[in-house]
């Protein structure tokens, strides 16, 4: 991982999460900006409703094009997605990574990227909503996220990771405090033992480390995680204060350094 005292060299893009706008992320943006970042907080199409009722198959397609259409000079960017916010970022990087511009840093806070069993804001319709008893009708039906974990064969499964490996950190942000996606865990790649959720009816979570995202490296997880490009931080904040101050400036006897200053130690 980049010290913490690191030379800024990448211009960096807010992405918000799902019902939110660029408002969102005024604070983040700011303080970024107080501390040297170039920043870009991105809106996709005309921000909270769209974030809702279009698909996100589309709204990564329009980041791509917004991102596209900056024409920025600088050799990558980074990219940091909150919430539904950092599934976009990590589409962008899997997708168009490779072509539009290479990412620097990926940075997430309580981002689903396991994806949600719950009925939240028609999460199943954003596809992002994973049945653990009906694991099959993931794989058959779900055009995003099991494209994305690489869950389901497809013709650009060594693209997508190819595309995370050329990553040269990926931050995942977690908190204990999460009460908007379910489960919790998955917003560190972590998510309910399908098997056993299917044969006995038990839900129980999966570690990271045990879980097949990673031992099977399917997206290259396990590589840029035993290379030291990967880490996973709790900060203990709610779901909804990752885009405060109260959030990102604060000092928690959890982590040596503020989530701001970690965050910026990356780009």
């Amino acid at each position: 991982m980049t010290p913490l005292n690191s030379f800024l060299l990448f211009p960096t893009i807010l992405i918000h999460g799902i019902g939110g706008d660029t408002k969102d992320l005024t604070d983040l943006a700011s303080n970024l900006k107080n501390r040297g970042v170039d920043v870009y907080n991105m809106e996709i199409g005309d921000g909270k409703l769209d974030s809702i009722i279009w698909s996100i198959n589309k709204q990564c397609q329009v980041l791509g094009e917004n991102i596209h259409s900056l024409s920025l000079q600088s050799e990558k960017i980074n990219l940091i997605g909150v919430s539904q916010g950092g599934l976009l970022a990590r589409c962008y990087v899997e997708k168009y990574g490779h072509y539009i511009k290479p990412v620097h840093s990926l940075i997430t806070y309580g981002t689903p990227h396991m994806g949600v069993y719950s009925s939240f804001l028609e999460l199943k319709r954003l596809n992002y909503w994973k049945n653990p008893y009906k694991y099959d009708e993931y794989l058959n039906n779900n055009d995003f996220l099991a494209y994305l974990n690489n869950d389901r064969n497809h013709t650009d499964m060594k693209l997508y990771r190819n595309n995370i490996l050329s990553l040269d950190n990926f931050l995942v942000v977690w908190t204990d405090l999460e009460k908007v996606v379910n489960p919790p865990e998955s917003t560190k790649f972590e998510f309910f033992n399908i098997s056993m959720a299917e044969n006995s009816g038990h839900l129980e979570i999966v570690n990271f480390l045990e879980s097949d995202i990673y031992i099977e490296d399917k997206i290259g997880l396990r590589e840029l995680y035993e290379n030291g490009k990967m880490l996973i931080k709790r900060f203990d904040c709610k779901h909804e204060e990752f885009k405060l101050p109260d959030c990102f400036l604060k000092n928690f006897t959890s982590q040596p350094y503020r989530l701001l200053d970690l965050t910026i130690s990356l780009l």
